[in-house]
C-alpha cells in the first residue's frame, strides 16, 4: 500500500476523531485533533509530491513506447462520442476511424465497452462516460444537493421491491440449561419504487458540429448539474414538504412550533427516537438559518457554531446544519402568519434514492429549425421512496 493511501486512513480516522468531539461539544479536544488533522494533510501533500516524482519518471521510462499505444484515449472518446452524437444533425455522416472505433466498441463490436459509451438505440441516445460524469460531480460541489444526504441505491429495472427492516428494540433473553430461548418478533417490510423519467432540454450553436474535439459534456455540464440538483432537491423534500407544508391551517398545525433553542434541543433529543440522534442533521431554508443564528445561551454566547474542519459549514449541539436555499425549500404562510421549516432527523434511514445509472444525451435539429442551432436532450431516471417515516420530524419557526 502506498504510503499516500495509509495517510488517507489516518486523516479519516482523525476527521471522525473532530467530528466525536465536537458532538460531545468539547471545543478544545475538537481544536487540537483539527490542528493534529492540518499537520496531517501537509504530511500527505508532499508524499503526493514525491509519489508524483515517482510516477512521471516511470512515465519517461516507458515514453519511448509506439505512438499507438500512447495516444490519447480521452481525446478519442470525445471525437467518437461527438461523431455518433451529432451525426444525425450532419448532411454527410462523419465515419469512426480505427483508433475510435477501438475506444467506442468493445471486443465483440457492440456499444458499451465497461467505461466508454453505451448506445441507446431504441431513444437514440448516448451515454456519457464515467470521466464526464466526474466532471458533472465537480460541478455538483457548488450547490446543496440532498442526494449526498440519503441512502442511493442502484438498479437496472424501472420498478421494483426494496427490503426493509425496521428498528427494533431486541435484547437478548436469560434462559436456563435445556429450556427454550424465548423468541423475538421481527418484522420485515418492503419498499415499492418507481423510476420515472426526467428530461431536460439545452439549445447548442451549430458552430459545435464542426469542431469533433469539443468536450461538450464540459460546455454544458453546470447547467446539466443545476439542474439535476434542483431535480433531485425537488423529488427529495417532497415527502417531507407533507409532514409541514400544507394549504390549510391544518397542514401546518401538523408540525411543532418552536420559538426558543430549548424547544428545538427536546425535538433533536427527546422526541427524536435516540436511535437516529447519533447520525441526525438540521436542514433548514434561509429564513431559518437566520433563526438559528440568532440564538444564543442567555449570556451573548452563540449556539451556532462554525465547523472546525470546514468554515463553510455549521452545527448546532454538534449536529452539522445543512442550509437550502429558499426558491427550493420554501415558505408557508397561512392568513396573516409566516412559517419556516426545519426538519431534524437521520435522512438516510428516512428515504432511498433509486436511480438508473448514467445520463443519456441526444441531438435533433427539428426542435430549433427556425435558428442556428440544434438541441441537445439530456435525461437521468430516478424515484424517491420512503423507507422509515420515524427517522425524521417536521418543525416550524414563526417568522411573522
Amino acid at each position: 500500500m502506498l504510503r499516500s493511501d495509509e495517510l488517507k486512513q489516518e486523516i479519516e480516522a482523525k476527521r471522525a476523531e473532530v467530528d466525536r468531539y465536537q458532538r460531545a461539544e468539547e471545543i478544545d479536544k475538537a481544536s487540537k485533533a483539527a490542528d493534529e488533522l492540518k499537520t496531517m494533510w501537509n504530511e500527505l501533500n508532499i508524499t503526493l509530491t514525491m509519489e508524483k516524482t515517482d510516477l512521471e519518471q516511470f512515465r519517461a521510462d516507458v515514453s519511448k513506447m509506439p505512438v499507438a499505444e500512447t495516444q490519447d484515449k480521452a481525446k478519442l472518446w470525445i471525437r467518437a462520442f461527438n461523431k455518433m452524437l451529432l451525426n444525425p444533425l450532419r448532411n454527410v455522416p462523419l465515419a469512426l476511424t480505427d483508433a475510435e472505433r477501438e475506444v467506442f466498441y468493445n471486443v465483440s463490436g457492440s456499444p458499451g465497452a465497461p467505461g466508454q459509451i453505451e448506445s441507446v438505440p431504441a431513444r437514440g441516445g448516448y451515454l456519457v462516460s464515467p470521466e464526464q460524469m466526474k466532471t458533472l460531480q465537480v460541478f455538483r460541489q457548488d450547490y446543496t444537493a440532498l442526494k449526498d444526504h440519503v441512502s442511493v441505491v442502484s438498479t437496472k429495472t424501472t420498478s421494483g421491491r426494496w427490503p426493509v427492516m425496521p428498528i427494533h428494540n431486541l435484547r437478548f433473553q436469560p434462559f436456563a440449561e435445556m429450556t427454550d430461548i424465548a423468541e423475538s418478533d421481527v418484522t420485515f417490510t418492503e419498499a415499492t419504487y418507481t423510476i420515472a423519467d426526467q428530461g431536460l432540454i439545452i439549445p447548442i450553436s451549430n458552430q459545435l458540429i464542426d469542431d469533433a474535439d469539443v468536450d461538450i459534456v464540459s460546455i454544458i455540464g453546470r447547467d446539466l448539474a443545476a439542474a439535476a440538483v434542483r431535480t433531485e432537491n425537488e423529488a427529495i423534500l417532497e415527502p417531507l414538504n407533507t409532514l409541514i407544508v400544507g394549504s390549510t391551517a391544518a397542514g401546518i398545525a401538523s408540525a411543532t412550533t418552536i420559538t426558543s433553542y430549548k424547544a428545538l434541543n427536546t425535538a433533536l433529543f427527546k422526541t427524536l427516537d435516540g436511535v437516529y440522534e447519533p447520525s441526525s442533521k438540521i436542514y433548514v431554508n434561509q429564513d431559518t438559518f437566520l433563526w438559528l443564528a440568532n440564538l444564543d445561551d442567555g449570556t451573548n454566547r452563540p449556539l451556532f457554531v462554525p465547523d472546525v474542519t470546514d468554515p463553510n459549514k455549521y452545527r448546532y449541539r454538534g449536529k452539522e446544519i445543512v442550509k437550502i436555499p429558499n426558491t427550493v425549500l420554501g415558505n408557508t404562510t397561512v392568513g396573516n402568519d409566516t412559517f419556516a421549516p426545519i426538519y431534524v432527523g437521520d435522512m438516510r434511514a428516512y428515504l432511498t434514492f433509486f436511480e438508473r445509472k448514467g445520463l443519456e444525451l441526444s441531438s435533433s435539429r427539428e426542435y430549433l429549425w427556425r435558428k442556428y442551432a440544434f438541441a441537445l436532450m439530456g435525461i437521468i431516471r430516478f424515484g424517491v421512496v420512503v423507507t422509515d417515516p420515524n427517522a425524521m420530524i417536521a418543525l416550524k419557526v414563526k417568522l411573522t
